[in-house]
Parts: C-alpha cells; sequence; structure tokens
C-alpha cells in the first residue's frame, strides 16, 4: 500500500458518476482523507469558484462531469486554485456511462494499489526523423541518469503497432508518446485507434502523456482519444492536449519530464508534470489537460518488467538495415 497521506482527495459529480467510481473511492479512503462533492450543478461550481470548494493541502480534484462538455471547455488549465491559493491538479472524465466509468475506476484503483518504486517508462513515437530525435533523446537521458529506472524505447522504427500495443497490456508505469496526434488516435504506427487496444485491458498504465496535437480535443468526434482510453481502463491517467501544439513546445517537454523523473520528482502524474522545468506559461496556461486522476502513481504492475523485457524491439543505438521491398533476387 502507497503511504498513507494527511492530504484530502476530491472528487466532484453526480450521485450516479460518484456510485460508479466506488472502487476508486474506496482506494482512495484506505489512503487519505476523501472529500466527495454531489449534485447535478457542482462541477460547474468547483470550476468557477474553486476556493469556496477545495480544502487547503488539497492534493487533487477529479471532475465527474457532463459528457456534452469538451476537456478544453470544461477545465480552464491543468489547475485550480485552493481556498489558500496553492495550485491544486485537475482531471476530468465525462460522466457518459456509468459502466464505463466503472471500468476506469477499477483500473484506476488497480494502479494505486500498487506498491514499489516509478517505472517501468515507455518512450513511444512517430517514424519520423524530428520525432525519432526526440524519442531517442529521452530514452537515453533516462538510461544515463536514472540507472535505477528502467526504461524501454518502442517508437516506430523500432516496433511494430500490435508488438508496442501488446507491450503496454503489461502495465508500464508510464509512457510518453511523441508524434503527430489527431482527436481519434495517433498517426504513428500506421494509425493508433482506441479499437486497435484490447477489450478488457489486462493491466493498466500508470499514466500516460501523449505530448502531440489534439488528443483531449472532440473536434468532429464524440469523444476524444484521450477519455476514450481513460474510459476503456487503459491507464490510471492520461495528459493530453485539447488543441494543436507546437513540436518546439513538445521537444522541451520530454527532456524536462525525464529529468524530473530521474531527480525522482514524479511520483504521480501531477507532481511529474509541476516538478518539469518548461516554461511557467507553458505549464499552466498551455492547452494541456488531465484526463483521468491526475495524482495517479506512475508505478507499473508486478509482472511489468519482466515482461516487458521479452517484446522484441532493438535497442535505441542499434543500426537498422534499410529494406527497399522484395527483388527478384529476394523472390523465388
Amino acid at each position: 500500500m502507497n503511504p498513507v497521506s494527511e492530504r484530502p482527495w476530491v472528487v466532484a459529480g453526480s450521485a450516479e458518476a460518484l456510485a460508479a467510481v466506488t472502487p476508486l473511492l474506496a482506494e482512495r479512503l484506505a489512503r487519505q482523507p476523501v472529500r466527495a462533492f454531489a449534485g447535478d450543478d457542482v462541477v460547474e461550481a468547483i470550476v468557477r469558484e474553486p476556493a469556496r470548494w477545495l480544502p487547503a493541502t488539497t492534493e487533487a480534484v477529479l471532475l465527474l462531469g457532463s459528457p456534452r462538455r469538451a476537456p478544453g471547455r470544461a477545465l480552464p488549465g491543468l489547475w485550480l486554485r485552493d481556498g489558500d491559493g496553492a495550485r491544486v491538479p485537475v482531471g476530468w472524465l465525462p460522466a457518459a456511462d456509468p459502466g464505463r466509468l466503472r471500468t476506469y475506476a477499477d483500473a484506476a484503483a488497480r494502479v494505486l494499489a500498487r506498491t514499489g518504486p516509478t517505472g517501468p517508462v515507455v518512450v513511444l513515437g512517430q517514424w519520423e526523423d524530428r520525432f525519432v530525435r526526440v524519442g531517442l533523446r529521452t530514452s537515453r537521458w533516462v538510461a544515463r541518469h536514472g540507472p535505477d529506472l528502467p526504461v524501454f524505447h518502442w517508437t516506430a522504427d523500432r516496433i511494430s503497432r500490435t508488438d508496442m500495443i501488446g507491450g503496454l497490456t503489461h502495465g508500464p508505469g508510464v509512457a510518453l508518446y511523441f508524434g503527430h496526434g489527431r482527436p481519434r488516435g495517433w498517426a504513428g504506427y500506421h494509425g493508433v485507434r482506441v479499437e486497435h487496444f484490447a477489450a478488457p485491458w489486462p493491466e493498466p498504465i500508470g499514466a500516460l502523456l501523449a505530448l502531440c496535437c489534439e488528443n483531449a480535443s472532440r473536434h468532429r468526434t464524440g469523444m476524444s482519444f484521450a477519455e476514450r482510453l481513460a474510459l476503456a481502463g487503459v491507464c490510471g491517467a492520461l495528459l493530453a492536449a485539447t488543441t494543436k501544439t507546437r513540436h518546439e513546445h513538445n521537444r522541451l517537454w520530454g527532456p524536462a519530464l525525464c529529468e524530473a523523473l530521474t531527480r525522482g520528482q514524479g511520483e504521480t502524474l501531477a507532481s511529474l508534470v509541476a516538478a518539469a522545468e518548461v516554461p511557467a506559461g507553458l505549464r499552466d496556461g498551455g492547452p494541456y489537460r488531465f484526463i483521468g486522476d491526475p495524482a495517479m502513481p506512475l508505478v507499473g504492475a508486478p509482472v511489468a518488467m519482466a515482461a516487458m523485457g521479452r517484446v522484441y524491439a532493438p535497442a535505441p543505438d542499434e543500426i537498422l538495415i534499410p529494406w527497399s521491398g522484395p527483388t527478384a533476387d529476394t523472390v523465388a
């Protein structure tokens, strides 16, 4: 069990939504004080006047809001302010379906119940030079500066979509994706959609950081990729963008997040993001939002390290042999 905390954790939503996330509430109650606010309008009220609702030293807030509200409109950013003016991470989930909320709560409770150190870390990315470079830089930083923090380099030039998603089923502590993103998924790996993830999902990822465009956007889609991943129980929480992002900004995020990880500053998704040394405007007023509980620990499943080690992917510094397709000499 993770250490007991005296800091309160806050959740708000309709009575039906709160009932659906009972497994997560039970795990939280075993560790710290929980404040649950029920009501049809309470989510909007907390966002409008957080200082009236959030106790001092609140660790995190999870809002279970109307499915008609997109994350970019429902939340002002990654943080609210409590009565003392302190910054509090706030996460979002649409209360569209009690069954899907229950799936998320079961997965999040399993992540919260894990013990052990942070990790393993998985670096994912699109097969395009600029994303390959930032992925390599990220993996090498972790390997060099965090000898006790295992890292797997699974960018699209190293591993297929099927093997990548199969590897994620073992439940790593942290996964980072660099590449093009869309409201429905990732452009990398010849396209990744929620439908590619197994249902039910075997072992939830602690937290997924999608450093790309629009994964939390609902543009021309009923629900965003990030929301659907959380509600499918794929991970305990996500960091995802509600709009298009700039590559140079995401290039700053990657190393900054890894530096925080290797310094031991990222026990939860929110604490990792808060510790990342990026410009304040990028972290506090940018396009990113927390989807799910932002206080999810970055701890992998007990089987993760051994099982992921059996997934084949060439090492980051291993030279890949170019393949130009079959020829007359290779086709019988």
